[in-house]
């Protein structure tokens, strides 16, 4: 009889948590909804627009969709090309001639994730090419913004269902919004198909699957996380670290997917090296070639990447200050010191070689456009630090206690409320874009961005 009841009380415990899990993971589809929503229609309402490194990438979608090729000789950019075919600096800096040919200068990979949208948009009369095979500008901006809009969004969702891992909804939600609305997110990558749109979105993929292996010992997809990370790269090759980053990861801590890992990666690198000696006659394209990187002022431009009032991270993402707080003062309950440190590692480098670049301010641009590719890991300290905080907090619930975590919250909500200023502000106040060539272009004098008088977030 008691084995009876036994077997009966477990079938009834397994029926319980087999309706919770269903209904946590119908809670979680409705508040995804719910964020992409929110946070999609914000991106395209927002007034600002910054289509300038982006330019003619949509026009590349277009020609592989009309004749199968990267190049756009056929078509006609008034006042560019093929009027001027042997100078094509000023307004076609994003083109190249190689060749004979004329090339987008800028990284393919956005292009080629982009076809499907592009393909759509066409059935329904929107392209960036029009019927007389002239560019046309104004479309391509409107396909940029809305799947850039997209893209952001769900990264949003993305986010959110990370954190779900290991928090609870509301902090999960919070997350979500806070790194969509406080971030970069918002100021720039939604605000034109930048290479670090589609860059994040990848990594956030990246970050889903890192976490869900540390925390539900779901097994690693190397060939999966192989592609995305050969795709980020493809997109922007500073992605190249999380590269690094990931692959001694693996190897540390899952040798076992090592193997099929760096084959994938491999094959993918094989491609595209093809690709580049078929078109450019080397291994790589231009864009792609290190000796971009000179570190001639790197002392200078560092503490300018970080703490200058105009492209400063920390000024620019202040709530990044509350996280780092976070990690420290609750190292001791981390439950993923890896990933903890593997993001670390990542963020130290990226700031490192975007200090090398000669146009380390990122032209005109808002705030810290060059560190918007951090946004997912960021995310992901962020999640391990609450999560190190609510299990801290589960041991110690005193009041004394309770007292320490009201204040918590009341500076990170400060902060993160002011991160959420200054990046709407950014999106929707047109004189921070136009900051960059009033009084003086910023790329004139860069050292502009350390004028505490004229911040670009509070520009008039």
């Amino acid at each position: 009889m008691n084995k009876i009841l036994r077997t009966e009380q477990r079938t009834e415990h397994k029926t319980m948590n087999r309706a919770f899990t269903i209904k946590a993971t119908t809670s979680n589809r409705l508040v995804c909804g719910a964020i992409f929503i929110v946070t999609c229609t914000l991106f395209l309402l927002s007034k600002v627009s910054q289509i300038s490194d982006s330019r003619y990438s949509m026009l590349v979608s277009q020609s592989l969709l009309d004749r199968g090729s990267v190049d756009l000789d056929h078509y006609v950019i008034p006042g560019i090309y093929p009027l001027q075919p042997a100078g094509l600096g000023g307004r076609g800096y994003q083109l190249e001639l190689v060749n004979r040919h004329l090339y987008y200068y800028f990284p393919i990979g956005s292009s080629l994730l982009s076809l499907p949208y592009v393909a759509v948009l066409q059935r329904v009369g929107i392209s960036a090419v029009n019927p007389d095979g002239t560019y046309n500008p104004k479309r391509e901006n409107r396909i940029q913004l809305t799947l850039a809009a997209i893209l952001m969004a769900s990264l949003a969702c993305l986010i959110f269902l990370t954190a779900r891992f290991v928090l609870p909804m509301r902090w999960s939600i919070v997350t979500a919004f806070g790194c969509a609305l406080g971030t970069q997110m918002w100021s720039t990558a939604s605000r034109a198909l930048w290479s670090d749109t589609w860059g994040i979105a990848l990594l956030g993929l990246v970050v889903y699957i890192l976490l869900e292996q540390e925390t539900r010992g779901q097994r690693t997809r190397p060939a999966l996380l192989a592609s995305l990370l050969a795709w980020g790269y493809f997109v922007r090759p500073t992605n190249s670290l999380p590269i690094l980053g990931v692959t001694g990861y693996l190897f540390f801590i899952h040798r076992s997917l090592f193997v099929r890992y760096v084959l994938t990666g491999a094959a993918w690198m094989a491609g595209f090296i093809t690709y580049s000696l078929y078109h450019f006659g080397q291994i790589l394209p231009n864009y792609y070639l290190a000796d971009r990187l000179t570190f001639e002022s790197f002392w200078t431009t560092l503490p300018a990447n970080l703490i200058s009032p105009s492209r400063g991270l920390f000024v620019f993402v202040p709530v990044l200050l509350f996280v780092a707080n976070l990690l420290i003062r609750y190292r001791g309950d981390l439950e993923s010191p890896r990933l903890v440190a593997l993001a670390l590692g990542i963020i130290a480098a990226h700031i490192i070689v975007v200090s090398g670049f000669p146009r380390w301010w990122g032209g005109h641009s808002y705030g810290p456009r060059l560190t918007t590719g951090l946004v997912p890991w960021f995310a992901l300290l962020g999640i391990i630090a609450l999560r190190a905080r609510l299990t801290w907090q589960q041991r110690n619930s005193s009041e004394l206690m309770s007292r320490r975590a009201r204040r918590e919250n009341t500076l990170g909500g400060a902060l993160l409320l002011l991160s959420v200023a200054i990046h709407m502000n950014g999106a929707l106040n047109m004189r921070t874009l136009s900051w960059n060539i009033r009084p003086v272009n910023v790329d004139v004098k860069p050292a502009r961005v350390w004028d505490w008088s004229d911040p670009q977030f509070l520009a008039r």
